[in-house]
């Protein structure tokens, strides 16, 4: 496959199991790549990761140069997959057209940066100023590489963040979040009758931030409206629920252990046989593999009792989830966002997960204000975790110019140059890094954070030969 060399890196780099917190295998091998290239290292305390380069002859004396990526991939699988993403590598697909991987995610957001970034390190044609590489640990889990990088190291001037997922873009500013963990109090008692799960799934999911303004349902969500149906209808308990998953993703899947009365039975699968018609015909456009069923389950020792089975019912169904406000000077562009991504009901405790996401600060605070009182309400409390700031677009940028003539050389026609509804280390980087020039590009990538992620071939090629000729442009 070509280009040769950036492939031959990301084939290595799937070998590796990386998902976010599982890194210290692909960060050694990092490591010791720079030892074989014979060029400078740094591993910070964190483990983020640093190679150094010098520039190619005639661009020794230029400004270096950061080429960023992370190290971490989200990894999520088909439910029948029985690989260990902990422990075992991808298996690597294609056709010639799209490279994905056998019933995982790709891992193209981050791999294709680092793929680009090794091949570029380790070639001995290209033409180039100095280059610093920084590799930043577990993006996908709230940036904290980039949190807590020390970027003492790092003197370059510009900061090309190769974590974009369509060609022909140019990133220039992208939104802050923050992660939002609740917990609600359920009282419970003892389960009677007898117990059968719940479960919806074959939603298509999605990454929260670029796809949550796709009409995409949440599996959680759902969940919480056939629960409300069958409270209404045959008086049920919840013993426990579980949409468990990443804060950045739109949950696929969900399902509750439900007690009720045998002779009710009838009346339940009527009631879930009723709600899947209703979700097909609602959803049928973009959630056509949609399912609701019942299966069996032991009975439990213990499940929600009348109130506390309201309870859960009350936040699934008020729990705020997609998208709460478009931006109104970018047509199209979600302005502030959020989604429910963790829900888990485990004995008296109902725990809920959010990533709120917004390319303002007012429009972050709006919604954690609106999350603390609901929670309150209930009896419960919340917790903020990796609040980062938003990337704002620079109204001058020479790096964006050049990346811009670069593309019109290139592609013939001018890049889209906009800022994006999705977290990117360059927000946290700016407040590290003060007045480095930042852009971010990528090739395309679809379905990331899914099991159906793939990578378009030729669209990595051509993003390849992009990124050598703005080096050659930043002399």
């Amino acid at each position: 496959m070509e280009p040769k060399e950036v492939f031959h890196y990301f084939a290595k780099i799937s070998g590796i199991p990386h998902g976010s917190g599982n890194t210290r295998e692909l960060e050694a091998y990092c490591i010791g790549f720079a030892r074989e290239h014979g060029l400078e290292s740094f591993q910070d305390a964190y483990g983020n990761v640093m190679l150094f380069k010098k520039g190619s002859p005639g661009y020794e004396d230029s400004f270096p140069v950061i080429l960023q990526g992370h190290l971490d991939m989200v990894c999520e699988k088909e439910p029948a997959c029985p690989l260990d993403m902990e422990k075992e590598a991808i298996s690597l697909r294609t056709d010639g057209a799209y490279v994905w991987a056998d019933g995982t995610t790709l891992g193209g957001d981050d791999g294709i940066a680092l793929a680009y970034i090794l091949a570029l390190l380790a070639a001995k044609d290209i033409k180039h100023p100095p280059i610093e590489a920084l590799f930043t640990r577990d993006e996908e889990v709230g940036l904290r590489g980039a949190r807590m990088l020390d970027a003492s190291r790092l003197k370059g001037k510009y900061l090309i963040n190769i974590d974009s997922e369509e060609e022909g873009i140019l990133t220039v500013g992208c939104a802050g979040a923050v992660r939002v963990s609740a917990q609600i109090p359920i009282s419970a008692g003892s389960a009677y009758g007898c117990a059968k799960i719940v479960r919806i799934g074959g939603l298509r999911g999605g990454h929260s931030g670029i796809d949550i303004d796709k009409n995409r349902h949440n599996a959680a969500k759902m969940l919480g409206i056939l629960l409300d149906d069958l409270c209404r209808a045959q008086d049920i308990r919840v013993a426990s629920v579980c949409a468990e998953g990443r804060l950045n993703v739109i949950p696929q899947t969900a399902e509750a252990v439900i007690c009720f009365d045998p002779a009710k039975q009838a009346g339940i699968e009527d009631a879930v046989q009723h709600f899947l018609e209703m979700l097909k015909k609602e959803c049928a456009a973009v959630e056509p593999e949609a399912f609701a069923v019942l299966e069996e389950a032991a009975l439990p020792e213990i499940c929600a009792d009348a109130a506390g089975t309201r309870d859960v019912v009350f936040a699934l169904m008020q729990a705020p989830s997609g998208v709460y406000a478009m931006d109104p000077d970018i047509p199209g562009m979600v302005r502030t966002s959020l989604n429910l991504g963790d829900v888990r009901l485990e004995e008296r405790v109902l725990k809920m997960g959010f990533m709120i996401r917004s390319n303002t600060d007012f429009g972050k605070r709006i919604l954690v204000r609106q999350l603390t009182l609901l929670m309150e309400h209930m009896g419960g409390e919340i917790q903020l975790e990796d609040d980062y700031p938003a990337w704002e677009y620079s109204r001058r940028s020479l790096l964006r110019d050049k990346m811009v003539q670069a593309y019109q050389d290139i592609y013939g026609e001018d890049p889209k140059v906009c800022s994006i509804h999705a977290g990117l280390e360059c927000g946290i980087l700016s407040e590290k890094l003060p007045g480095v020039d930042m852009v971010s590009f990528g090739p395309d990538l679809e379905n990331v954070h899914s099991p159906a992620e793939r990578m378009s071939v030729d669209s990595a090629k051509r993003c390849w030969e992009y990124l050598l000729h703005v080096l050659r442009l930043l002399k």
